[in-house]
Protein backbone atom coordinates (compact mmCIF):
# COMPACT_ATOMS: atom_id res chain seq x y z
CA UNK A 1 0.00 0.00 0.00
CA UNK A 2 1.18 3.13 -0.79
CA UNK A 3 2.70 5.70 2.02
CA UNK A 4 0.59 8.56 3.06
CA UNK A 5 0.72 11.58 5.00
CA UNK A 6 -2.97 12.12 5.24
CA UNK A 7 -5.90 10.22 7.94
CA UNK A 8 -7.72 7.41 6.84
CA UNK A 9 -10.49 9.03 7.34
CA UNK A 10 -9.44 11.69 4.45
CA UNK A 11 -8.96 8.96 1.74
CA UNK A 12 -11.37 6.20 0.29
CA UNK A 13 -9.29 3.04 -0.61
CA UNK A 14 -10.93 0.82 -3.31
CA UNK A 15 -9.59 -2.42 -2.91
CA UNK A 16 -9.71 -5.56 -5.82
CA UNK A 17 -9.06 -9.55 -5.76
CA UNK A 18 -6.54 -10.87 -8.12
CA UNK A 19 -5.47 -14.09 -8.62
CA UNK A 20 -2.09 -15.16 -9.36
CA UNK A 21 -0.92 -18.08 -11.47
CA UNK A 22 -1.27 -20.07 -8.03
CA UNK A 23 -4.73 -19.39 -7.26
CA UNK A 24 -4.04 -17.28 -4.26
CA UNK A 25 -6.48 -14.41 -3.64
CA UNK A 26 -4.01 -11.38 -3.42
CA UNK A 27 -5.45 -7.69 -2.26
CA UNK A 28 -4.25 -5.20 -4.99
CA UNK A 29 -5.02 -1.13 -3.56
CA UNK A 30 -5.52 0.22 -7.25
CA UNK A 31 -6.79 3.83 -6.54
CA UNK A 32 -6.87 6.07 -3.58
CA UNK A 33 -9.19 8.83 -3.60
CA UNK A 34 -10.73 11.72 -1.74
CA UNK A 35 -14.61 10.11 -0.47
CA UNK A 36 -16.16 13.09 -2.76
CA UNK A 37 -14.36 12.28 -5.77
CA UNK A 38 -15.06 8.42 -5.00
CA UNK A 39 -18.65 9.33 -4.87
CA UNK A 40 -18.21 11.64 -8.06
CA UNK A 41 -17.30 8.51 -9.57
CA UNK A 42 -19.18 6.21 -8.58
CA UNK A 43 -22.60 8.11 -9.51
CA UNK A 44 -20.55 8.83 -12.81
CA UNK A 45 -20.74 5.05 -13.41
CA UNK A 46 -24.03 4.69 -12.59
CA UNK A 47 -25.51 6.80 -15.31
CA UNK A 48 -23.27 6.12 -17.86
CA UNK A 49 -24.78 2.90 -18.58
CA UNK A 50 -27.06 2.93 -20.94
CA UNK A 51 -27.55 0.00 -23.62
CA UNK A 52 -27.07 1.01 -27.08
CA UNK A 53 -29.55 0.36 -29.94
CA UNK A 54 -29.82 1.37 -33.40
CA UNK A 55 -32.06 4.29 -32.67
CA UNK A 56 -29.92 5.91 -29.76
CA UNK A 57 -27.33 7.99 -29.94
CA UNK A 58 -24.22 8.40 -27.91
CA UNK A 59 -23.34 11.61 -26.78
CA UNK A 60 -20.18 13.11 -25.09
CA UNK A 61 -20.38 15.92 -23.52
CA UNK A 62 -18.81 17.24 -20.04
CA UNK A 63 -18.86 15.77 -16.85
CA UNK A 64 -21.63 17.86 -14.46
CA UNK A 65 -20.42 15.92 -11.07
CA UNK A 66 -17.15 15.67 -11.71
CA UNK A 67 -17.24 19.28 -12.45
CA UNK A 68 -19.55 20.33 -9.24
CA UNK A 69 -17.21 18.56 -7.32
CA UNK A 70 -14.21 20.57 -8.68
CA UNK A 71 -16.46 23.86 -7.99
CA UNK A 72 -17.04 23.04 -4.77
CA UNK A 73 -13.66 21.90 -3.84
CA UNK A 74 -12.12 25.42 -4.96
CA UNK A 75 -15.05 27.12 -3.00
CA UNK A 76 -13.85 25.76 0.14
CA UNK A 77 -10.28 27.34 -0.88
CA UNK A 78 -11.66 30.46 -1.40
CA UNK A 79 -14.08 30.82 1.55
CA UNK A 80 -11.23 29.50 3.60
CA UNK A 81 -8.98 32.84 2.33
CA UNK A 82 -12.07 35.17 2.91
CA UNK A 83 -12.25 33.87 6.23
CA UNK A 84 -8.80 34.20 7.10
CA UNK A 85 -8.75 37.76 5.56
CA UNK A 86 -12.05 38.57 8.21
CA UNK A 87 -10.24 37.25 10.62
CA UNK A 88 -6.98 39.40 10.18
CA UNK A 89 -9.66 42.47 9.50
CA UNK A 90 -8.16 42.85 6.05
CA UNK A 91 -4.57 43.65 7.52
CA UNK A 92 -1.55 42.20 6.95
CA UNK A 93 -3.11 39.68 4.75
CA UNK A 94 -0.36 37.17 3.51
CA UNK A 95 -0.04 35.67 0.16
CA UNK A 96 -1.63 32.60 1.06
CA UNK A 97 -5.26 34.74 1.90
CA UNK A 98 -4.16 35.57 -1.62
CA UNK A 99 -3.89 32.80 -3.42
CA UNK A 100 -7.09 30.97 -1.63
CA UNK A 101 -8.77 34.13 -3.23
CA UNK A 102 -7.81 33.16 -6.76
CA UNK A 103 -9.52 29.77 -6.08
CA UNK A 104 -12.49 31.46 -7.33
CA UNK A 105 -11.82 31.97 -10.63
CA UNK A 106 -11.70 28.03 -11.02
CA UNK A 107 -15.08 27.85 -9.02
CA UNK A 108 -16.58 30.03 -11.80
CA UNK A 109 -14.84 28.02 -14.72
CA UNK A 110 -16.14 24.59 -13.39
CA UNK A 111 -19.84 26.12 -12.76
CA UNK A 112 -19.93 26.95 -16.36
CA UNK A 113 -18.87 23.83 -17.60
CA UNK A 114 -20.57 21.78 -15.60
CA UNK A 115 -23.52 23.85 -16.86
CA UNK A 116 -22.61 23.87 -20.44
CA UNK A 117 -24.62 21.52 -23.03
CA UNK A 118 -21.78 21.50 -25.60
CA UNK A 119 -21.92 18.07 -27.47
CA UNK A 120 -17.93 17.42 -28.24
CA UNK A 121 -19.22 13.86 -29.87
CA UNK A 122 -22.17 12.40 -31.14
CA UNK A 123 -22.53 9.12 -32.84
CA UNK A 124 -25.32 7.31 -34.27
CA UNK A 125 -26.89 5.81 -36.84
CA UNK A 126 -25.67 8.01 -39.37
CA UNK A 127 -22.03 8.85 -38.53
CA UNK A 128 -19.67 10.19 -36.33
CA UNK A 129 -20.22 14.10 -35.46
CA UNK A 130 -17.34 16.08 -33.55
CA UNK A 131 -18.33 19.78 -32.37
CA UNK A 132 -21.83 18.53 -34.38
CA UNK A 133 -20.33 18.93 -37.74
CA UNK A 134 -19.89 15.16 -39.34
CA UNK A 135 -16.82 13.71 -39.61
CA UNK A 136 -17.68 10.75 -42.15
CA UNK A 137 -21.42 8.73 -42.27
CA UNK A 138 -20.83 4.93 -42.22
CA UNK A 139 -20.42 3.85 -45.53
CA UNK A 140 -17.03 6.19 -46.36
CA UNK A 141 -16.15 4.94 -42.64
CA UNK A 142 -12.78 2.83 -42.63
CA UNK A 143 -11.75 2.20 -39.07
CA UNK A 144 -11.01 3.87 -35.78
CA UNK A 145 -9.16 3.77 -32.54
CA UNK A 146 -7.58 5.14 -29.84
CA UNK A 147 -4.14 6.95 -29.75
CA UNK A 148 -2.08 8.99 -27.22
CA UNK A 149 -1.22 12.48 -28.57
CA UNK A 150 2.68 12.93 -27.90
CA UNK A 151 3.21 15.07 -24.46
CA UNK A 152 5.84 18.25 -25.54
CA UNK A 153 6.57 19.26 -21.33
CA UNK A 154 7.50 17.01 -19.07
CA UNK A 155 4.61 18.88 -16.25
CA UNK A 156 1.75 17.89 -18.66
CA UNK A 157 0.44 15.24 -16.43
CA UNK A 158 -2.81 14.38 -18.35
CA UNK A 159 -3.81 12.20 -20.41
CA UNK A 160 -4.10 13.59 -23.90
CA UNK A 161 -6.01 10.95 -25.99
CA UNK A 162 -7.25 11.14 -29.69
CA UNK A 163 -10.02 9.24 -31.37
CA UNK A 164 -8.36 8.48 -34.45
CA UNK A 165 -10.89 8.27 -37.25
CA UNK A 166 -9.79 7.03 -41.07
CA UNK A 167 -12.12 7.24 -43.63
CA UNK A 168 -13.16 7.77 -47.37
CA UNK A 169 -14.64 10.94 -49.20
CA UNK A 170 -16.06 10.42 -52.56
CA UNK A 171 -14.00 11.26 -55.41
CA UNK A 172 -10.87 11.08 -53.68
CA UNK A 173 -8.54 7.95 -53.70
CA UNK A 174 -6.77 8.39 -50.85
CA UNK A 175 -8.08 7.88 -47.46
CA UNK A 176 -8.42 10.91 -44.65
CA UNK A 177 -7.75 10.53 -41.17
CA UNK A 178 -9.86 13.03 -38.18
CA UNK A 179 -8.46 13.38 -34.92
CA UNK A 180 -10.68 13.95 -32.06
CA UNK A 181 -9.18 15.21 -28.87
CA UNK A 182 -11.24 13.05 -25.59
CA UNK A 183 -10.36 15.11 -22.56
CA UNK A 184 -10.39 14.20 -18.96
CA UNK A 185 -13.54 16.05 -18.18
CA UNK A 186 -15.67 14.62 -20.78
CA UNK A 187 -18.30 12.32 -19.47
CA UNK A 188 -17.48 9.53 -21.66
CA UNK A 189 -14.17 6.95 -20.80
CA UNK A 190 -12.31 6.19 -24.13
CA UNK A 191 -13.22 2.48 -24.08
CA UNK A 192 -16.97 3.69 -24.28
CA UNK A 193 -16.42 5.68 -27.26
CA UNK A 194 -14.50 3.23 -29.07
CA UNK A 195 -17.54 0.44 -27.88
CA UNK A 196 -19.87 2.93 -29.56
CA UNK A 197 -17.80 3.39 -32.84
CA UNK A 198 -17.94 -0.42 -32.91
CA UNK A 199 -21.61 -0.80 -32.20
CA UNK A 200 -23.23 1.80 -34.85
CA UNK A 201 -20.48 -0.08 -37.50
CA UNK A 202 -21.64 -3.59 -36.66
CA UNK A 203 -25.14 -2.53 -37.02
CA UNK A 204 -24.38 -0.26 -39.98
CA UNK A 205 -22.66 -3.72 -41.87
CA UNK A 206 -25.52 -5.72 -40.50
CA UNK A 207 -27.98 -3.53 -42.42
CA UNK A 208 -26.28 -3.28 -45.55
CA UNK A 209 -25.70 -6.80 -45.89
CA UNK A 210 -22.02 -6.07 -45.70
Amino acid sequence: MLASSQSPSALAVVQKKQYTNDGVKRNATFTKLPYWLLAAYIIKQIMAKIPLTNDSEFVVGEEKVINYAMAVFFLALFLYGLIDAINRHFRNIDYQSYIFALALVPVIYCLRRAHSKRVYIRINKTGIYHHEQLVTGWPNFLKAFIAQKEKKSFFNILDNFLLIVEYRKDGHKDGFRSKIPLTNTQNKSEEEVLEAVKFFWKEYRHDANC
